[in-house]
């Protein structure tokens, strides 16, 4: 499987013997990795000892992965792929590049979790506490509040001037973020047949870019949130706006009645365990005739099982409580609930080119994001969320979607 450099004894796979720790990552290696002839691309494995070895193909430039030292390999061994990413932020390796690194991952490790799934126990308590950031309300304020309270001032270094966080819709190389932005919220309008006059409801609405396309179309609409840090910056940048306004409100205490309701990536935060709550919701805003359109991340139907059953470094480390549905559980689930999916409109490689644009503004901004508080371990942190992210959508191991929702 390897062909090695600046070693004088391999073994079979080419990794010394005199060192316990090399044979077992040896045989980890063996486990994770399809046989040679298999592996798509290659990786070179830099050990700590100096010595390196080479995986795949000897041919085109290689990932690369660069041991520091052999934490890297007992961490994967107990915690798997989740190990395997906290090695990163901990700085056990290193890669000449992360995003490199990943994919080759994906292509060649993604279709075999029960592989390297890490420590049976040690999967046990992970999916424990990922059980314990179950969405109440109050959990769902914590849950939020982790991730998107980490400061306005953050979010603006790098996010586009709309602070728009979600899948921007691209139509061509040309487009600027912020073009491409606000075609995902014209799009979505478009979708549910938005008209001028309608009474709209946002679940979840962010910064507060959707309210202002939907005053621009002539609606009225109100906004609920439960991040404090969200509500506060868009009650600013709408103030001038009266016909939308932004509230800090659980959607499980509105009351009033919709002809449009519209989520943007706020379904993945749901919780499994309340997705039938939040469609009884969204059923009884709905008026009679009423549409929904919802922007979501999807999982494929092929991986959802082993990812339902393995919580992994998103749903750890930036969405604590979440959990992304397949497109089957999205209209199975809108059927109990008098709701029907008449349309469904994919465009994940959209999502990749995003997250490529807010990686790479969140690396220029680094030095004035680190004048913030934020540390070392962070910045590894989100540029492996960001890359990993890139990965699932650019292998279709994720997807997103926007879908039409209409009241039986």
């Amino acid at each position: 499987m390897f062909v090695m450099s600046e070693i004088d004894r391999p073994l079979v796979l080419g990794i010394p013997e005199h060192c316990e720790k090399q044979t077992l990552l040896e045989r980890m290696l063996q486990r994770v990795l399809p046989d040679q002839d298999s592996i798509r691309g290659n990786l070179q494995i830099r050990l700590p000892g100096g010595q390196s070895v080479l995986l795949g193909a000897r041919s085109g430039q290689p990932a690369t992965l660069s041991m520091n030292n052999w934490r890297a390999v007992t961490r994967i061994l107990s915690r798997g792929p989740l190990g395997f990413a906290e090695g990163y932020m901990a700085g056990d390796w290193d890669t000449d590049s992360l995003q490199a690194l990943l994919d080759f991952l994906g292509d060649n490790v993604a279709s075999r979790p029960q592989k390297v799934r890490g420590s049976t126990w040690q999967r046990v308590i992970d999916v424990m506490k990922h059980r314990l950031n179950r969405n109440s309300k109050r959990g769902s304020r914590r849950n939020i509040a982790y991730h998107y309270d980490l400061g306005n001032d953050f979010y603006a270094k790098w996010l586009d001037s709309s602070m728009s966080y979600s899948a921007a819709i691209f139509e061509s190389p040309d487009d600027t973020l912020e073009v491409a932005q606000r075609r995902k919220y014209d799009h979505l309008c478009q979708l549910a047949d938005v008209e001028a006059g309608h009474e709209v409801l946002e679940i979840g609405c962010g910064w507060g870019g959707l309210l202002e396309a939907l005053d621009d179309h002539g609606c009225s609409a109100k906004g609920i949130s439960i991040s404090r840090e969200q509500v506060d910056y868009a009650s600013q940048r709408l103030a001038d706006r009266p016909s939308v306004s932004p509230v800090l409100q659980d959607y499980r205490d509105e009351t009033g009645s919709y002809d449009r309701v519209l989520s943007i990536e706020m379904f993945e935060a749901v919780g499994m365990e309340y997705w039938d709550t939040f469609a009884a919701n969204m059923s009884r805003l709905l008026a009679p005739g009423g549409v929904a359109g919802m922007q979501v991340i999807t999982m494929a139907e092929s991986g959802f099982d082993s990812y339902m059953r393995n919580p992994d470094f998103i749903q750890r480390y930036i969405f604590p409580g979440g959990m992304l549905p397949t497109v089957t559980h999205l209209t199975e689930l809108m059927n109990r609930h008098e709701m029907k999916v008449s349309k469904v409109v994919r465009f994940g490689k959209d999502y990749a080119r995003t997250l490529d644009m807010w990686r790479d503004q969140f690396n220029r901004q680094w030095e004035d994001i680190q004048q913030h508080g934020f540390d070392e371990r962070f910045r590894r942190m989100w540029n492996y969320y960001l890359c990993y992210c890139i990965t699932g959508f650019m292998q279709g191991i994720t997807d997103v979607v926007q879908i039409r929702i209409e009241k039986s």
